[in-house]
């Protein structure tokens, strides 16, 4: 239902992102709600001034849907290193979470508990330093929209107090705070499982897990640090992040390192980059093009709208070939007629790509040159995205100009922005009338 997008403010002429959320696909109470959670981020976020803190510049309605204007962040989310199977050197863990715990205090002392701190909220620049992102459930001390009884957050970070739907406090993030450090570490996160009732029995009644791995890779003060941060119990907590940021400083100096803890972060974060460049496919090690993916995924997107960039990254996971994967995103499209027509249009794609098996490393095929998108093309195919997606479309218009070569290309990168698949449908067919 939301997307972010990068997007440029000619009045001040800078770089920032639009953080827009389709509210028509709710309805009622919930859309309602959807509402103030969205407002609410701008709330908590706008409040805090701290160069930790995605700033928050604008929050506005464009036709009943909300979006916020904000500091736009050339970064990588913690949870992008984590699923490229990276981990963090203690130092270097530590130096990342000190800016999380800092950012956090100066939240709290407003009366803010951020309550979804996870991998995917901290994004990582360049320098080893910090962002913390998304406010969205944050709980304000002036405000009465989230009740005890309700149970929101990410459950594999949630305390378990919030898993409960009880009252949450500043200890809360702190523990969220933990379960990313551990994760971070070793790359397996403290209480996990394959639903949300496995999660929150492991939480609720079940030690940590990983702790003798932790031992190993951390060492026992860092390790004594976690588990006072992941007690279950708020006041066997520590009691604020300073606190708790004292003790990691204290048992990081105990720590053993070679290498200055914000490079060492960046290398991991360089490590990560340079492993999602390219998708290997598990069976045979090797790389799919991304030139052939991207051709793939923007035929999918015509059936599925915006999921298709997700199902096709999932997909290369267990994918043999290039034939395999679009045979299993064919599965995806419940019409037959549909799933005939994108497996035709997907192995066109792949065929005129490298081959399935090409060598681990090879680079991608190269395309012959077409002539330049017509200026009278842009502008129909913006017009027919502005009735969709309002004001927005100017902006991924210009955006969708820099990766694609046809006019076809397009207007199918275009329609993977609309949700509503009878929306999308449309969107398509205005190409063909004209």
């Amino acid at each position: 239902m939301g997307v972010v997008y990068e997007a440029h403010d000619p009045v001040i002429d800078r770089k920032i992102a639009i953080k827009l959320v389709r509210t028509d696909l709710l309805a009622g109470e919930e859309r309602t709600d959807y509402v103030e959670r969205f407002k609410r981020e701008a709330q908590a976020a706008g409040r805090c001034s701290h160069p930790c803190i995605v700033s928050i510049f604008d929050f506005a309605l464009h036709e009943g849907n909300p979006f916020l204007a904000m500091e736009y962040v050339d970064g990588l989310g913690v949870d992008k290193v984590l699923v490229h199977g990276e981990r963090f050197a203690p130092a270097a863990a530590v130096h990342v979470i000190l800016q999380v715990l800092d950012a956090l205090g100066s939240a709290h002392a407003l009366g803010i508990v951020h309550r979804d701190i996870k991998p995917a909220n901290i994004l990582l620049t360049d320098g080893g330093r910090v962002k913390v992102t998304d406010f969205g459930i944050a709980r304000l001390d002036s405000s009465d929209l989230t009740h005890v009884g309700m149970v929101i957050g990410t459950p594999s970070y949630m305390s378990p107090e919030q898993c409960r739907g009880g009252a949450v406090d500043l200890r809360s993030d702190l523990f969220s705070t933990a379960a990313v450090l551990q994760e971070m570490l070793i790359g397996e996160r403290p209480f996990s499982g394959h639903s949300f009732t496995e999660v929150s029995y492991r939480l609720l009644n079940e030690p940590a897990a990983g702790g003798a791995e932790l031992t190993a890779a951390a060492g026992t003060a860092l390790k004594a640090v976690l588990d006072r941060g992941l007690a279950k119990r708020p006041e066997d907590r520590f009691g604020s992040a300073a606190i708790m940021a004292a003790a990691l400083r204290q048992a990081v100096a105990e720590t053993a390192h070679q290498e200055e803890p914000a490079a060492a972060v960046d290398k991991t974060v360089l490590a990560a980059r340079t492993r999602g460049s390219s998708v290997p496919c598990a069976p045979t090690g090797v790389l799919f093009d991304p030139t052939v993916l991207s051709g793939i995924e923007r035929r999918l997107a015509r059936h599925l709208g915006p999921i298709a960039r997700y199902l096709v990254q999932t997909s290369t996971r267990t994918a043999a070939n290039l034939e395999d994967l679009c045979e299993a995103l064919a599965r995806r499209i419940d019409r037959p007629e549909a799933r005939r027509q994108f497996l035709a249009e997907a192995l066109e794609v792949a065929n005129s790509g490298v081959t399935a098996g090409a060598a681990l490393g090879s680079g991608p095929s190269q395309s012959p040159p077409s002539a330049p998108i017509a200026p009278d093309e842009i502008e129909r195919a913006q017009r027919a995205l502005a009735e969709t997606l309002g004001p927005i479309a100017r902006i991924l218009v210009q955006r969708a100009l820099k990766q694609v070569r046809t006019d076809e290309e397009l207007w199918d990168l275009l329609a993977a922005q609309i949700g509503q698949s009878n929306a999308r449908a449309e969107f398509l067919r205005r190409r063909v009338a004209g």
